[in-house]
């Protein structure tokens, strides 16, 4: 399998929707639209990993996290990254997070971020993601990015994180 990343075109949303990618994998074409004017406006940028004619991948660099600790200290967060559940094991998530800290590192960040999931979907990213070098912040968990705390009781879903850092 020959992977080349490439920047999210108007055209791609509708090759992504044709994909069947899995759980995770997001089709939406509000979400799409809304990744192309961030892209447009420089608040997000956006690579696609192709096999060929077909997205296998991608994932998004935010380079003002929500996370008030990451935008406080001006660490892009890797968001939304999600390989087709045919395609996982093949390197690609590997190969987008590099792209985004090449990304970063070109644009003087020393550091970059990013959150994952605590229920076991994510253990695969997990694992890849400590693998990759990235540790806890720090800061304990967050549901929609506020603190939880102990006593607080929260739904164990997608927006119960554990972010990570990295020094690039």
């Amino acid at each position: 399998m020959t992977i080349e990343l490439c920047a999210l075109r108007a055209e791609d949303p509708a090759r992504i929707a044709a994909v069947e990618g899995g759980a995770a994998w997001n089709a939406d074409a509000a979400l799409w639209a809304g990744y192309l004017a961030d892209q447009a406006a420089g608040r997000r940028t956006v690579r696609l990993a192709w096999n060929g004619d077909w997205p296998v991948g991608y994932g998004t660099l935010v380079w003002e996290s929500d996370y008030p600790p990451f935008r406080a200290g001006a660490v892009p967060e890797i968001n939304n990254l999600v390989v087709a559940a045919s395609a996982r094991g093949r390197g690609i998530g590997s190969a987008l997070i590099r792209a985004f800290e090449d990304l970063a590192r070109q644009a003087g960040r020393e550091r970059i971020g990013l959150g994952v999931g605590l229920y076991a979907d994510y253990g695969p990213a997990q694992r890849l993601y400590g693998g990759l070098g990235y540790r806890p912040d720090g800061n304990g968990i967050t549901w929609q990015e506020r603190p939880v705390v102990p006593g607080d009781s929260v739904p164990v879903n997608d927006d119960l994180v554990l972010w990570l850092i990295k020094r690039l």
